[in-house]
């Protein structure tokens, strides 16, 4: 994955977050070989331990290491965190800005040490407001916003889901029961169920490995018939679009275009 690193990097500027000495030797090493240089940010633990080192002496430490690495740039701070979600807006902003603010702290020890920090890149979909308001930040990387899903939906009801997975009706053999072709190869479905869009008195079930579950109130619902075409809005984007090699952009009604999913069978 180094050597790849340093080959893009001869065609664009490239940075990566490290939070271990040890991979600063290997990006300098790698760099050094490859004749490239690299835009280094050290990766800061906002509280909850996903990623990153502790505001403060090591994060200088770390700084430090990258500053006098052959063939890498010290370019600033990174937050790595877990999506904010709390019971409001009061509690939401307060959450945010004291992950945050971790960041802004070892910022403040980093250039008191003597090193200029260019980049403070922190917050996300679920914060992105909050972060970009705050004082000495200058990147959101805000991702899911583009798509969403329906975890942040219910969080972040400015953005409406672009993204949905069309399923048919596979099987009515039971009254007040449908079974579709939408499962968890199609969907994903490893941190929650998706969303049935327009289908009043109709709900997810459960998902198997190749089909849904719906249940139908019959007093509300309409009925569903086999072929029929349900509208599911993923629970969770992130682990639903890796599953397709295209995505069909429709634009009032009518296909417009087909992009292939670039990244799709490209973890190794």
């Amino acid at each position: 994955k180094i050597s790849r690193l340093c080959a893009l990097a001869r065609h664009a500027v490239m940075t990566v977050a490290v939070d271990n000495a040890g991979n600063v030797s290997d990006l300098s090493e790698a760099a050094l070989a490859s004749g490239v240089g690299l835009n280094v940010v050290v990766g800061i633990d906002t509280g909850d331990g996903l990623l990153g080192v502790e505001p403060g002496g090591p994060a200088v430490d770390l700084a430090g290491a990258i500053r006098d690495a052959v063939g890498l740039k010290f370019a600033g701070l990174m937050g790595f965190q877990r999506s904010v979600f709390t019971n409001g807006a009061g509690e939401l902003a307060a959450e945010s800005r004291k992950r945050i603010q971790r960041v802004l702290d070892a910022r403040q020890a980093v250039e008191k040490a003597g090193m200029d920090v260019s980049v403070v890149s922190v917050g996300g979909t679920s914060d992105y407001e909050i972060a970009g308001a705050m004082h000495g930040v200058t990147e959101v990387p805000a991702g899911s916003y583009a798509l969403m899903d329906q975890e942040l939906r219910q969080r972040r009801p400015q953005f409406q889901p672009a993204a949905r997975v069309m399923a048919t009706v596979a099987s009515v053999a039971e009254p007040g029961v449908v079974v579709t072709d939408g499962g968890q190869k199609a969907i994903g479905s490893d941190t929650g169920l998706p969303a049935l869009e327009d289908l009043p008195g109709v709900q997810v079930k459960s998902l198997s490995a190749e089909h849904g579950n719906l249940t139908l109130d019959t007093s509300i619902a309409g009925p569903l018939g086999l072929g029929d075409k349900v509208w599911l809005t993923p629970w969770d984007i992130g682990t639903c679009v890796d599953l397709h090699d295209y995505v069909h952009g429709v634009r009032d009604g009518l296909l417009e275009v087909v992009w292939k999913v670039a990244a799709r069978g490209r973890y190794r």
